[in-house]
């Protein structure tokens, strides 16, 4: 087990690292990073979430358990911080609890993607599919909370950024043509051939944005995150799932996104809609290289107990 916990994760370890040196010690270009960063989030990764889920095999969705956990971690997670947030605890601004939240509950897709990949190729549909409809509600959430007090900007926000989240758009796409009996055939096979590229680009330029000054910023808060994020989060799902009675793959899907890193696409919304966005930068730093060492250990530790099965 430890073998291919190591297998899954080692290799994302050694992408990130390699993208964190090449863009410092190799002459590319700026432009270069963000073309790439482009392509692997509107192309790489749509193109991949389409042809799993067109390709998968018939999938049963357990939709009461599969909502009911991931849905009321989200929930407990935000009464616990809004609660942390009236006592003073999270920073002394508003804008730095904003980015204390979106550093507790939103997370990587790209990294849990490599991951079950690494662990499970067949249930990169299930993930998808989790990942699409946990999206949904942590995205109104976090734009809810960030623009607390202008109720049409909270509008147009939410709808915003639904419409432009390409995990969102290949999950509803590949979900549609699945429905309409499209083959894997050509022209789903190109787009078999662009997925595979999503991964190791997306993993490559994390590494590449992670920046060592950002980690000194907000030392304390940043810690709040860690424990939130990488110990209260995957306990209070796994407990929720158990109760709940959802089945050992969906489990484990749900597990991996409740235990990666926080979202980079944070620092954005964090720029746009008025967080702390250097807080944001060194959450986001510290937090990917963090879940390097907590993810095997939590995937490891729920295996010993018994909640999960990996192999």
């Amino acid at each position: 087990m430890i073998n291919l916990i190591a297998e899954a994760v080692l290799p994302i370890a050694w992408v990130l690292a390699m993208g964190f040196v090449l863009k410092r010690y190799a002459t590319l270009d700026e432009a270069l990073w963000r073309g790439l960063e482009w392509l692997s989030y509107w192309v790489f990764m749509p193109s991949l979430l389409i042809s799993v889920i067109v390709s998968a095999p018939s999938l049963e969705v357990p939709w009461g358990a599969l909502l009911g956990s991931l849905y009321g971690t989200l929930l407990v997670l935000t009464g616990v911080l809004l609660l942390a947030w009236y006592l003073g605890w999270l920073g002394a601004s508003y804008s730095q609890f904003t980015s204390v939240y979106q550093g507790v509950t939103r997370f990587n897709t790209f990294i849990a993607l490599a991951v079950i990949a690494g662990l499970n190729d067949a249930l990169v549909p299930h993930l998808g599919i989790a990942a699409t409809v946990f999206i949904v509600l942590l995205n109104i959430f976090c734009i809810c909370i960030m623009t607390a007090g202008s109720r049409n900007h909270i509008i147009k926000s939410v709808w915003t950024e639904f419409l432009r989240n390409p995990l969102i758009i290949g999950c509803l796409l590949g979900g549609f043509l699945r429905l309409c009996g499209v083959p894997a055939q050509f022209p789903i096979s190109g787009l078999v051939l662009l997925g595979q590229a999503a991964l190791p680009i997306g993993i490559l330029c994390l590494g590449a944005g992670i920046r060592w000054h950002a980690i000194r910023n907000g030392l304390a808060l940043n810690a709040v995150t860690l424990i939130g994020i990488f110990l209260v989060k995957p306990v209070l799902y796994v407990t929720l799932a158990t109760v709940l009675g959802l089945s050992s793959d969906w489990l484990l899907v749900g597990l991996l996104l409740m235990s990666v890193s926080t979202a980079p696409s944070s620092f954005i919304l964090a720029k746009q809609l008025g967080g702390d966005a250097e807080l944001m930068a060194g959450i986001v730093a510290t937090q990917t290289l963090m879940s390097i060492v907590t993810l095997p250990l939590t995937l490891w530790f729920f295996d010993f107990w018994g909640w999960i099965t990996l192999v």
